[in-house]
């Protein structure tokens, strides 16, 4: 499914430290009109969109109001009763989210993962109030390579890669830029 997101997503956090990321995505397919010889829009169809886990922490951190999105993952349904009415909505429990990059471009930096909180035995409670910490990941990786100098590390992960690139080429470095 591909679509606008209609409204910034929304975050629930539980006491067992798991995330749900709620996105509401409109979607509206075109098709071409042989009698007006010109495309015209079908309907919009509205989704409500369930992320769990990892995938809601990026959710959170990258998806906002207005981003083109494709979604893939299990298409439902949900029924509802409001002032006795009852309604349908369309549901995507989803497995992955992304840019649509039709409509623009986007520049990927890959997530650390998180390391498991330190829990006391006795109890099974988390240690810290944290449900764990961030270890790894692109900055740690980047760090142990030769070619990238210590002053781009503090930059993103893609403008490090690309100033080592410039570098080893002897090219002049565009900050942000994609190499193509």
């Amino acid at each position: 499914m591909h679509g606008n997101v209609t409204k910034e997503p929304t975050v629930h956090r539980y006491e067992d430290g798991t995330v749900t990321a709620i996105i509401r995505l409109a979607s509206t397919s075109r098709y071409f009109d042989p009698d007006r010889k010109e495309f015209a829009d079908r309907k919009t169809e509205f989704f409500t969109v369930y992320a769990r886990r990892a995938l809601a922490r990026h959710v959170e951190a990258s998806v906002h109001k207005g981003d083109p999105l494709i979604v893939s993952g299990r298409l439902g349904s949900a029924e509802w009763t409001r002032d006795g009415v009852t309604g349908h909505s369309m549901t995507i429990q989803a497995d992955a989210i992304g840019p649509d990059l039709t409509f623009g471009t986007a520049v990927f930096q890959r997530a650390r993962r998180l390391e498991a909180p330190r829990i006391d035995e006795r109890t099974g409670e988390v240690l810290d109030g944290a449900p764990g910490t961030m270890v790894g990941g692109a900055g740690q990786e980047l760090a142990e390579r030769e070619d990238i100098a210590e002053d781009d590390l503090d930059a993103s992960p893609g403008d490090a890669l690309l100033a080592a690139a410039a570098a080893r080429d002897g090219e002049e470095q565009l900050v942000g830029s994609a190499p193509f």
